[in-house]
């Protein structure tokens, strides 16, 4: 049997416990279980942010392009976060949003594919994944098609000679599967395709290795796992091998090779800057340097062993507290096959996810009987695993989920 002590004893041999204390403390007593929606906030974000607003909006005004480092932002930040996605520092980059930055990369292999016409995807990839997939093969035309899979089992007998790209999430963002990524892109580079991944349900809960693992293009957002904020903007990688082969898809002024030379003609950015477009979000990535900070202390190892840590004690006590009660832990059992949340069911799953918001928990509810509890191995702690679950026997132990205000689920 675990118990709280099991969990303390695991607090202090935490590898991460001074980055968990960088944090800000929330005003009320939650346990917030949902990095894989909005991760915590940095403590030292009101400062920096406000010190944009008065010293550079408020004083510099345009100055602030020259004085500040606005400009280099986006390859700083991606420098920051490298090592733990397995990656060269001039290889990542942070702009736009997730599905700006898929559409660009997807579009950008598609046509260095040519003439292979093909995309892969999973039919329940996350909606944006394949709705940016559709709306890529409705605007090239040209036979251009969009081939769907059920899972893992299904890809060896959709790959042929007319596959571009193959182009999955890392993790299910439902049961938090996660595939094998060095086995499927020696899979996919098989039969001459690219291997594309959206890394929005693993990166900064998991550390990665892209480049060993053969990944071609990837993205992920900045506001999960990785502390950004809302709205933070997204993260993109090209391989080297691949980063001068023609232009970017969009072909903007902070993508050219001598931005404030105004030429009247586009000339690509050296590598993958290349894929920088419109002007940066100053708010969001001064907002998002406060969690990049803390990414450049964290070692890859220690980011994984958290991980797990975590993701063991909460498979291990929701099913020690709450098998008996209908919870039934739907994420792999093998954890070398999970994402950054654990997923679990309940028959009246959406009804016990309100009730967990009002006891002090927030995790997700997915249709239709799925509760996600996504972790955070940089601001949490093994005591608020032990406190999360505790509260959820609580909330099924006495049924206080069936009571009428808690019909009603929230997103």
């Amino acid at each position: 049997m675990i118990t709280l002590s099991d969990c303390l004893e695991l607090d202090a041999r935490d590898p991460l416990r001074d980055v968990r204390a960088r944090f800000a403390t929330p005003a009320e007593d939650t346990v917030y279980l949902d990095g894989n929606s909005l991760g915590a906030m940095p403590a030292d974000v009101p400062e920096r942010v406000n010190a944009l607003l008065l010293d550079g909006w408020r004083d510099a005004r345009r100055r602030g392009w020259s004085h500040f480092d606005w400009l280099e932002k986006p390859w700083l930040l991606g420098e920051s976060l490298a090592h733990l996605l397995g990656v060269g520092a001039r290889d990542v980059v942070f702009s736009d949003s997730t599905s700006v930055n898929l559409f660009k990369l997807l579009a950008y292999g598609w046509k260095l594919q040519s003439p292979r016409r093909v995309i892969v995807t999973e039919r329940e990839n996350f909606p944006t994944d394949v709705y940016v997939a559709e709306g890529l093969a409705r605007f090239v035309g040209d036979g251009a098609q969009l081939r769907l899979i059920d899972g893992p089992d299904d890809l060896p007998a959709a790959l042929d000679g007319d596959v571009a790209v193959v182009y999955l999430s890392h993790a299910d963002y439902r049961s938090g599967y996660r595939w094998d990524m060095a086995a499927t892109n020696r899979l996919i580079h098989g039969c001459g395709a690219l291997a594309m991944w959206d890394l929005s349900h693993v990166a900064g809960a998991i550390a990665v290795e892209l480049e060993r693992d053969g990944a071609d293009l990837a993205v992920g957002c900045g506001y999960k796992y990785l502390c950004g904020g809302p709205g933070a903007p997204s993260w993109l990688y090209v391989h080297p091998r691949l980063q001068h082969r023609d232009w970017p898809v969009i072909a903007g002024w902070m993508g050219h090779e001598d931005v404030f030379a105004f030429a009247q003609r586009y000339a690509p950015l050296d590598g993958v800057r290349r894929h920088l477009a419109g002007s940066p979000s100053i708010l969001a990535n001064v907002a998002l340097s406060a969690a990049a900070d803390l990414w450049k202390s964290i070692r890859p190892e220690d980011l994984n062993w958290k991980h797990r840590s975590l993701s063991t004690l909460m498979v291990a006590l929701l099913e020690q507290r709450c098998g008996a009660l209908g919870v039934k832990v739907t994420s792999p059992a093998d954890y070398d096959r999970r994402g950054g949340h654990i997923a679990f069911s309940h028959p009246g799953a959406g009804s016990v996810s309100e009730a967990l918001l009002a006891h002090g928990v927030v995790g997700s509810f997915r249709k239709p009987d799925s509760i996600r509890f996504g972790l955070s191995p940089m601001a949490l702690s093994h005591a608020q695993i032990w406190t999360a679950v505790d509260r959820l026997a609580q909330v099924l132990q006495t049924e206080v989920w069936r009571e009428p205000r808690f019909a009603h689920v929230s997103v």
